[in-house]
């Protein structure tokens, strides 16, 4: 195994893991997502990710995720919400004014 073997694996190593605590939080924001309109009464369509960054939340360094929520009231209308989340906690949920059924 050369140098550059070993730099290469230690790249590529915090890349992957990353990527996985990445898709872990995405997972988690999506479950999060279904149980709040399950709790609203809502109709959850999906769950897209719009931004990703690395930033700073009470001094610890994680990643900043926002998300376009869709969701609808009455089984006709699509509204779209977000929700963001550092790390694995939802710090924010917005949604549009919508139709109660």
């Amino acid at each position: 195994m050369t140098l550059l073997d070993i730099l290469i694996l230690a790249i590529l190593i915090p890349v992957c893991i990353q990527f996985w605590r990445i898709r872990g939080i995405a997972e988690y924001a999506v479950a999060y997502s279904k149980q709040y309109c399950e709790r609203e009464n809502l109709q959850y369509i999906s769950l897209a990710r719009t931004s990703t960054k690395l930033g700073i939340h009470r001094g610890k360094l994680d990643w900043k995720n926002s998300y376009e929520l869709a969701f609808s009231s009455d089984g006709e209308t699509a509204y779209i919400g977000t929700v963001k989340t550092v790390g694995k906690k939802v710090i924010e949920v917005n949604l549009p004014v919508y139709r109660v059924v």
